[in-house]
């Protein structure tokens, strides 16, 4: 006999483990009409009707009363893993008492596309609204088929950035009462045929995938001086510390963004040296004037009889003495190769 497995998904509360006792036609799962959840650990359970062997599997609900998605979703792929027969359908439940497509839907689809990772994963998705009761009328139900399939598929081109054309079945069950509601009976039916019509998708390329975070994107910054300059004691030696970082840019099924803090992945120091060196000048600053001299004799003859001779110094003009300065500055390279320059002072004078 062929074997037909369908894995129900969705969020706590919506009534997993009854719609799948609806396709078995047991009571095979825990069920509750309450928002707690009753599954909390991956299980399948199977029937044989008309000569066919029907499997379900029902797994803990995400948004889990008790905040366990993570590790609920690693149980499940860690089940999927091991199991050989392969999924049929793949069924997104959801409370057919809420009128809108919300965003904690588009997020059930996503984790699910993400945890099978199969290009035919499509192919095998469908909508199960349940808690829809036999008052309910078909317009309502058609409004309702439209809006959703119309919604799921945008969300679903939106978030894969392509253009998919399947034509997402939509069933409207009513659980509890599977046994004696018309209506449910006949879903069922178109159900089943759905399921049936399904080759098996392997799920041995399932991977776990975060619950928590559509996109995680990890951004990295090289050379990054991550701590303040610590400059010696003397002034003479700055130490710059750098690293390569790298943090991750979080992005929610909501599309709200979060990141992580930048963590050094590589770190270095740089040492640089203040270093002082000196411009010297010799450079003439004054002039002086001295008179320069030549020696005379004066020579006379008193009454023919005495002769007397005086010589002296006589000025016949001047000699010049330069005066020089030996002056000195500083010039400072600083860390960062710029130069500067100090005063020039003094430090010898002569002349020549």
């Amino acid at each position: 006999m062929q074997a037909f497995t369908v894995i129900g998904i969705g969020e706590t509360g919506n009534g997993k483990s009854a719609f799948l006792n609806a396709y078995l036609q047991r009571n095979a799962f825990q069920s509750s009409n309450k928002p707690n959840s009753c599954t909390k650990i991956t299980s399948a359970e199977s029937n044989i009707i008309k000569n066919k062997i029907l499997k379900a599997i029902d797994t803990p609900g995400i948004k889990d009363t008790d905040n366990t998605d993570q590790e609920n979703v690693k149980q499940l792929v860690e089940f999927l893993l091991n199991y050989e027969d392969g999924i049929n359908a793949v069924a997104i439940v959801l409370n057919g008492q809420n009128d809108k497509f919300t965003k904690d839907t588009e997020k059930f689809i996503k984790i699910a596309h993400q945890m099978f990772n199969h290009p035919d994963f499509w192919e095998h998705l469908c909508i199960i609204f349940t808690k829809w009761y036999s008052e309910m009328t078909e317009e309502q139900k058609k409004t309702k088929q439209d809006e959703y399939k119309k919604k799921v598929i945008a969300s679903i081109n939106k978030y894969t950035d392509s253009n998919i054309n399947i034509d997402l079945p939509v069933f409207f069950v009513d659980s509890e009462n599977y046994k004696t509601d018309k209506k449910t009976k006949t879903e069922l039916n178109k159900f089943n045929n759905f399921v049936f019509s399904k080759n098996a998708m392997k799920t041995t390329q399932a991977e776990v995938p975060n619950v928590f975070y559509e996109k995680v994107i990890r951004e990295e910054r090289n050379n990054y001086r991550y701590k303040e300059n610590l400059i010696s004691e003397d002034g003479m030696k700055r130490t710059e510390y750098f690293a390569n970082q790298s943090r991750n840019k979080l992005i929610d099924y909501y599309g709200n963004i979060s990141y992580t803090n930048w963590k050094n992945e590589k770190e270095w120091e740089i040492v640089k040296t203040k270093t002082i060196e000196y411009d010297t000048q010799n450079c003439p600053v004054q002039i002086s004037k001295e008179p320069r001299y030549a020696q005379r004799e004066i020579k006379t003859d008193i009454l023919g009889i005495f002769h007397f001779s005086q010589t002296y110094n006589q000025v016949v003009g001047e000699s010049s003495n330069t005066t020089y300065e030996i002056r000195r500055r500083k010039k400072i390279t600083d860390f960062d190769g710029k130069i500067s320059y100090g005063d020039w002072e003094v430090i010898k004078t002569y002349s020549k």
